[in-house]
C-alpha cells in the first residue's frame, strides 16, 4: 500500500506536492496523480507538506497523524510591519518577578516550540522545564563552585572570563548565574545527534521570541551552558550525563519591568553579490 492516500476527484493533479517535497519521494503516475514509489518510501523524513500544500485537501499521508487547517483569520493581523516591530523590540529579561509561570502555560508554549524546523525533520530536540526555585538556586551555587575550582587551577577560561569578578558579584548577593529566576529551560540532545547544536538553538531562539506574547520574557544563561559543557557534575544535576549534549539554558519568567524605547543597534553587515 502506497503511503499517500489520493482522492482522484479532488486531486487536480497540478503537481504543487511533488515540487514543495523537500527530498523528491514523490511521482506522477500514468495518469499524472502523484504517488510515492515503494523504493523511495524509506526516505521520507515525514515533514508533511506534501498534505499541507494541497489546496484541495486530495493528499493523505497516512503515516502521520491527521493534520488540523490553518486558521487564517489568526493570521491576518499579522504582516511585516508589526511583525518587525515584535522581532525589533525582543528584549533579554534578567529581572523578574517572584511569580511562578503556570504549568498550562508553560504546556502551550512547548507545544509550539516543537514546531521549530530541525535538519531533515528529524524532531530530536529535548528539554529540561526546571520549576523549583530552590533548585534553581542550586544550580547557580555549583556553577559558582565549580568557577571557583577553575580560579584555583588557574584555568585559562577563568580568566578570559573573568570568573572571580563573577564569583565577587555572586557572594554579594548578584546571581549573576539564573538571575534569580523562578523557571529555567534547558535544550538538548543526545550527544550522537549530529545536527543537534543547530536544531536545539534554533528552537530556543523561537522560544524566546514565543515568550512575549504569554507575557514573559527569558534570558540566554551562558555562564550556566558553559557550566554544563565543562563540568559533568553540574551535568548531573539535571539529569544528563555523558550520552547528552546541552545546547541551550533559558532564564524566563514574568518581567518586572517593561521597556518604552527601542535600543539602537549596528545596521546589518550584508555583502551583496
Amino acid at each position: 500500500m502506497n503511503i499517500l492516500t489520493i482522492n482522484h476527484q479532488s486531486c487536480q493533479r497540478c503537481g504543487v506536492c511533488i515540487a514543495t517535497c523537500p527530498v523528491s519521494v514523490i511521482s506522477l503516475d500514468a495518469e499524472n496523480f502523484p504517488y510515492m514509489k515503494e523504493e523511495d518510501e524509506k526516505r521520507c523524513v515525514l515533514c508533511g507538506h506534501c498534505e499541507a500544500v494541497c489546496s484541495k485537501q486530495a493528499l493523505r499521508h497516512y503515516l502521520l497523524p491527521q493534520m488540523k487547517m490553518v486558521q487564517r483569520d489568526k493570521l491576518q493581523e499579522i504582516n511585516a510591519e508589526n511583525l518587525s516591530e515584535y522581532f525589533r523590540n525582543r528584549r533579554s529579561i534578567r529581572v523578574f518577578l517572584p511569580k511562578p509561570i503556570d504549568k498550562s502555560v508553560l504546556e502551550k508554549i512547548f507545544e509550539v516550540v516543537s514546531y521549530s524546523p530541525t535538519g531533515v525533520n528529524l524532531q530530536k530536540n529535548k528539554w529540561i522545564m526546571i520549576c523549583d526555585h530552590h533548585f534553581i538556586r542550586q544550580l547557580s551555587n555549583a556553577v559558582i563552585n565549580w568557577m571557583k575550582t577553575m580560579i584555583e587551577q588557574k584555568a585559562e577560561l577563568a580568566q578570559y572570563l573573568n570568573f572571580q569578578k563573577l564569583v565577587n558579584a555572586f557572594e554579594q548577593g548578584n546571581d549573576i548565574i539564573c538571575r534569580s529566576a523562578m523557571n529555567l529551560v534547558i535544550g538538548y540532545t543526545d550527544a550522537l545527534h549530529t545536527g543537534g547544536a543547530i536544531d536545539s538553538i534554533i528552537a530556543t531562539s523561537q522560544l524566546e521570541l514565543l515568550l512575549p506574547s504569554f507575557k514573559l520574557g527569558g534570558c540566554w544563561a551562558g555562564y550556566l551552558m558553559i557550566a554544563l559543557r565543562y563540568s559533568p557534575d553540574i551535568k548531573k544535576m539535571i539529569g544528563l550525563d555523558e550520552s547528552h549534549t546541552v545546547h541551550s539554558a533559558m532564564m524566563i519568567g514574568y518581567p518586572k519591568y517593561h521597556y518604552y524605547k527601542t535600543p539602537y543597534r549596528k545596521k546589518a553587515e550584508v555583502k551583496w553579490i
